[in-house]
This record gives C-alpha cells, structure tokens and sequence, in this order.
C-alpha cells in the first residue's frame, strides 16, 4: 500500500501522447484513493484533438502533458 495521498494537480484529468503506441494519445484520470478511475486511448487521424475533445466533455478542465517516449 502507498503512503503517496493525490493531490489537487494529481487529480486533474491529464492528456498525453501515448509511450508505447505511435499516433495514438492517452487521457487518464486519477481517483482520490490514488487509482485511475478513466483510461482512454485514441489512436488513428486526429486521435490527439479527439483525446482533448474527450477529456474537455469528460472533465472539463485538464492538463496536457509531454512525456518522454519509452526507450524502444
């Protein structure tokens, strides 16, 4: 069990390119108790506006984030 208690950044929505897919991005959601209470994946044409759009009808306010790539 972790001690780590989310806080009110933690909590915002958060989109990013995925780590592991080409093309696709990602819109994931953290809860209270420090799990994910939303994962979303989009990939194909405008997967990043679609990922933004989700998120903005979602939860109305999130963070857009850059992520270094997993090494390959």
């Amino acid at each position: 069990m972790s001690d780590h208690h989310p806080n009110a950044d933690d909590l915002r929505a958060k989109v990013f390119a995925d780590r592991e897919l080409p093309d696709a991005w990602r819109v994931e959601k953290m809860d209270a108790d420090g799990g994910y209470e939303c994962v979303e994946v989009f990939a194909g044409p405008n997967a990043r506006e679609r990922a933004i759009g989700y998120a903005r009808y979602r939860f109305g306010e999130f963070d857009e984030a850059e992520l270094t790539p997993y090494p390959r």
